[in-house]
């Protein structure tokens, strides 16, 4: 039984992750199998399992997330999307020059993907029986997905971390905890500062790779590795705290520590016992790292959260026609 959210002021509320690597062996196992066995029909239903395990094992204040999305539901989006490559495989094979035509149609449509994507997975996700929701802002994803993007090549790339800010921002302004929207804090220099030392990091990774490569290959594919797992460590923390501490809900705010060492430790470790297991251990290095998120991130209440709530949930049930509205096809972005 859930117990009462607490009334903790300004104190940290930490979020848990509780799974075990064991429990989500067997339903990882058993997703592959019967994946296999039905030629990927059954994936959608695999999809389903794997986020309501996950979702209901990550807790804040002893209540639990939930998933509500339907295997069915997620099939018929599998579906349509098998579907539309079938149709562009086959046209784009007879037809070459209709590549572009393809391109650019996937270009253009691209901002509704996302705001049905974010919408379904919104919808389907709730906390305390209060459903998320995000905004159908189709004109403000054309700005950030069609729009903005073709500035990158007159650019030379420098309006990439610009971009990020933005779709990041998009994202979060558009989410909804019941009727309570999320906002956005942070600026374009916090992005500018992350990317170029990222660059930085990408020319050593070249560099070492190359002259290493040049005297004993194995070693150059080694250190290689081992710096892009740097990069991708460090890229993860620092974009994560970023987002998540300059992220507000109300009154309420969000603090992550993700620190690179750390997951840059977790990529590596998890990395190797993989390839040492042959996939075996997927499970657990999936786990592992829901732990570590989950730890390194807390809620900063304003106030009284479990009043919070209890006014969200009103003001849903205000709502309920708009709210009950058939929940989209995941399209899987």
């Amino acid at each position: 039984m859930e117990q009462a959210l607490p009334v903790r002021g300004s104190d940290p509320i930490a979020f848990r992750f509780t799974g075990s690597g064991g429990e989500y062996f067997r339903i990882w196992i058993t997703n592959l199998l019967l994946t296999i066995l039905t030629v990927g029909i059954y994936s959608a239903w695999a999809k389903v399992r794997r986020n309501r395990y996950f979702y209901r094992n990550t807790r804040l204040a002893d209540a639990a997330f939930d998933y509500h999305a339907t295997p069915r539901t997620i099939l018929r989006g599998r579906l349509l999307a098998a579907l539309a490559f079938l149709v562009y495989s086959v046209t784009t094979h007879m037809h070459p020059a209709s590549t572009g035509v393809f391109v650019l149609l996937f270009f253009l449509i691209l901002p509704w993907l996302v705001v049905r994507a974010m919408t379904f997975r919104a919808r389907n996700t709730s906390y305390r029986n209060i459903r998320f929701d995000f905004a159908r802002n189709y004109r403000g994803a054309i700005g950030v997905y069609a729009g903005m993007p073709l500035l990158l090549i007159p650019t030379l790339g420098l309006v990439y971390p610009e971009l990020v800010r933005r779709q990041k921002a998009f994202v979060v302004a558009n989410s909804r905890f019941g009727t309570t929207p999320f906002a956005f804090h942070a600026r374009s220099g916090a992005f500018y500062r992350i990317f170029a030392l990222a660059a930085l990091l990408v020319v050593l990774l070249v560099v070492a790779g190359f002259l290493l490569g040049m005297t004993y290959r194995p070693l150059g594919y080694a250190v290689g590795a081992g710096l892009y797992l740097v990069l991708i460590a460090y890229m993860s923390a620092s974009l994560g705290n970023l987002v998540y501490n300059s992220t507000t809900l109300g009154p309420h705010a969000l603090h992550s520590r993700l620190e690179e060492r750390k997951l840059f430790w977790i990529y590596l470790t998890n990395t190797l016992v993989i390839i040492a297991t042959l996939g075996l251990y997927l499970p657990w290095a999936h786990v592992r790292l829901a732990h570590y998120r989950a730890a390194s991130l807390e809620l900063l209440p304003g106030g009284d959260l479990g009043a919070f709530v209890g006014q969200s949930m009103e003001k849903v049930a205000s709502t309920g026609e708009e709210m009950s509205e058939l929940f989209d096809v995941d399209i899987g972005i």
